[in-house]
């Protein structure tokens, strides 16, 4: 059981590793087009922020709802060249990965705790180093 379980751990890093790759490629592309990609969006029932997801750089915050938000957006992007960060990851597969011989359910569990953030015990378990495992555990 070991051995199918590491197996299956390898394949969700690596399956990681390569949906982050091609979300970094992507966000490279648009930005080269003169995107800016942005995060943030509704923190609760009022407060909203926008940020550069490139810089961390808090471009607007309010507490005035979607509508301030979206006046906000208007106000700083008003050609909608801004992309947020979720729209170019709502087009990745993200689903989980499945392993001949083991349950979905146990797959999804350990997919969840193979991509967390205790790197040294996902090392210490398939072999790896953990930079290796967190260089594949991190997203874009």
């Amino acid at each position: 059981m070991s051995d199918l379980l590491q197996t299956h751990i390898i394949a969700v890093l690596e399956a990681n590793h390569a949906v982050a790759g091609r979300t970094r490629r992507l966000i490279e592309e648009l930005e080269g087009q003169g995107h800016r990609i942005i995060s943030g969006g509704q923190l609760g029932e009022s407060a909203w922020d926008i940020i550069d997801w490139r810089t961390n750089e808090i471009l607007a915050a309010g507490d005035d709802g979607l509508e301030g938000y979206a006046a906000a957006g208007d106000e700083l992007d008003p050609d909608g060249t801004w992309i947020h960060r979720d729209r170019i990851l709502e087009d990745e597969d993200l689903s989980y990965v499945s392993t001949p011989g083991l349950p979905d359910g146990l797959a999804e569990t350990i997919e969840d705790w193979a991509l967390g953030e205790d790197a040294e015990e996902v090392a210490e378990f398939i072999g790896w180093t953990v930079a290796k495992v967190e260089e594949y555990q991190a997203e874009s």
